[in-house]
């Protein structure tokens, strides 16, 4: 069975003999001239000021200071991205050079005011059948292109059987998410999306096009992008192995009353000590969000965010009421709203609501093994001390969040088997708490740094005292600026020596940056041993 899908801009959309040239920065520059007569008639070269690289800069999901590219590639084939990463390296511009997938991640991790790679048009996925990558065989794979959105992926297999751990947000861009964690709904249930990798072809900063698996001459590589994040090589294609798809899902939004919050936080607590079942979830939310939609006003509320997804192997799983009445009975509930067995492609689009574009934006967060509710009480007094100095300082928190996902111990099985099997240390897993910080002012960048490093301290805090293990943070939601070991333990010197032999001169070296000779040299490593 094979399914697929591919989306252009309509604009690109022009019978051609050769690639899309917008501008005319070409003709000065040696390695966008050779550049010119590689690419596929489909691809396109879009120069400062014109449409395509208008439409680069417009869709980062975070306000990215303002920096607009001198010239954006837009691949539409391996080949092109090869002949991408050639050409920067002849190119004047290519010193600044930066790679987007989906545009969703880490601020200025993805831009540059030289050279862009917009790997949006490589979107296409498929559903395979005893695919063979390299020595690798997979039974059932999803296959996605490294520009692809999650809601591209779900549209494609929507309804196939198959299904793909990916983001809780449909525009979230595949590759900063597959190569940094990746945790979405079903991680309870069938693990992180990074652990389901089974093969990866990457395109190095040589320019060569390698397939990398656990077990092949690659296989440093692979275990290095399994965690460590996009700065090895550009991955053009996932194999992710495919699991069963659940059909339906029951959710529910559910404003508590704030005299109810300390039983909706004993509940909580309970629920996430008590619960059973791997594809039953629910997030504490505490977000600035509206509070009366007649008025548009808003406040910071406290809301239970309940999921029962259908378990495709338990035909007598308990159903959604059994699972949440001991959660959510009694409880003063201002606002709420449910929907039983909504479609499961279907789930991504009640998130989208809640992270608006247009701000920026960071994702952060440690993990909790036992959360307490004295611990949720703590993290909701910081958020609303957070959304008060951003309104004191003149800003716009409209959507800053904070959240704790409840994460099924052990994964159902589906953890690795030590800290050393990934790049990311990960043989034990807490639950995962995420301050989602919206503002709009760049003056406010260390504040919320700041916010960001005080939510993770009381969560390590709760740790300490009940003498938990030290947990790595999980690398989407890393808080900039901190130690790299916070994250990737005794696996540092590793990953630095994978980077030092895949990318020597450093070419890729925007957001986290593993302190290989070529960066140090450079001055570009933030993240030492």
């Amino acid at each position: 069975m094979l399914h697929t899908t591919l989306s252009l801009p309509l604009f690109a959309l022009v019978a051609s003999a050769s690639a899309l040239i917008q501008g005319d920065c070409i003709s000065s520059d040696p390695g966008l001239k050779w550049l010119a007569t590689k690419l596929h008639k489909t691809s396109a070269i879009s120069c400062k000021g014109q449409s395509l690289q208008q439409y680069n800069s417009g869709r980062h999901f975070g306000v990215q200071h303002n920096i607009a590219a001198s010239v954006v590639v837009f691949p539409a084939t391996k080949q092109d991205v090869k002949f991408a990463v050639q050409a920067a390296n002849k190119s004047t511009l290519g010193s600044n050079f930066a790679v987007v997938g989906g545009a969703y991640g880490q601020t200025n991790a993805a831009s540059a005011a030289g050279f862009v790679i917009d790997l949006s048009w490589l979107n296409s996925t498929h559903v395979l059948k005893d695919v063979k990558v390299s020595d690798t065989t997979i039974p059932a794979a999803i296959a996605y292109q490294g520009g692809a959105t999650w809601h591209q992926v779900k549209a494609v297999t929507a309804g196939s059987g198959y299904t793909a751990v990916g983001a809780q947000v449909g525009e979230v861009g595949v590759g900063g998410f597959s190569t940094t964690g990746g945790t979405g709904y079903l991680t309870g249930a069938y693990g992180f999306a990074s652990d389901r990798l089974a093969a990866m072809e990457v395109v190095l900063m040589s320019g060569e096009i390698v397939n990398a698996t656990k077990t092949n001459q690659h296989k440093d590589l692979f275990w290095a992008l399994q965690g460590g994040g996009g700065q090895f090589g550009i991955v053009t294609t996932f194999y992710q192995t495919a699991a069963a798809e659940p059909k339906t899902v029951d959710v529910g939004f559910h404003v508590i009353d704030d005299a109810h919050l300390p039983m909706a936080r004993h509940r909580t607590v309970k629920f996430f000590s008590t619960n059973k079942d791997p594809f039953s979830l629910m997030f504490y939310v505490v977000g600035y969000i509206p509070s009366d939609i007649t008025t548009g006003s808003y406040a910071v509320k406290t809301l239970l965010y309940t999921l029962r997804f259908s378990d495709p192997s338990n035909p007598n799983q308990a159903s959604y009421n059994t699972t949440f009445a001991p959660l959510l009975a009694g409880l003063n509930i201002s606002s709420s709203l449910s929907q039983p067995s909504i479609p499961f492609a279907e789930i991504q689009d009640w998130a989208d609501a809640y992270f608006p574009t247009g701000f920026r934006r960071a994702h952060t967060g440690a993990q909790i093994s036992v959360p307490t509710a004295a611990y949720l009480a703590s993290a909701t007094a910081q958020l609303k001390s957070h959304v008060d100095a951003l309104l004191k300082a003149g800003d716009d928190p409209r959507s800053a969040l904070w959240a704790l996902q409840y994460v099924h111990p052990g994964l159902n099985g589906h953890l690795p088997a030590s800290d050393t099997e990934t790049a990311w240390p990960h043989a034990v897993v807490g639950h995962q708490a995420l301050f989602s910080a919206a503002w709009r002012e760049g003056k406010n960048d260390a504040l919320v740094a700041k916010q960001s490093r005080a939510f993770n301290a009381l969560a390590r805090a709760v740790q300490a005292k009940q003498r938990r293990v030290v947990l790595s943070d999980n690398p989407g939601y890393a808080v900039p600026g901190e130690k790299a070991t916070t994250v990737y333990g005794g696996n540092m010197a590793r990953l630095i020596a994978v980077k030092e032999k895949y990318d020597p001169e450093c070419r890729l070296r925007k957001g986290r940056v593993f302190a290989s000779a070529g960066c140090v040299e450079g001055k570009w490593a933030n993240m030492f041993a």
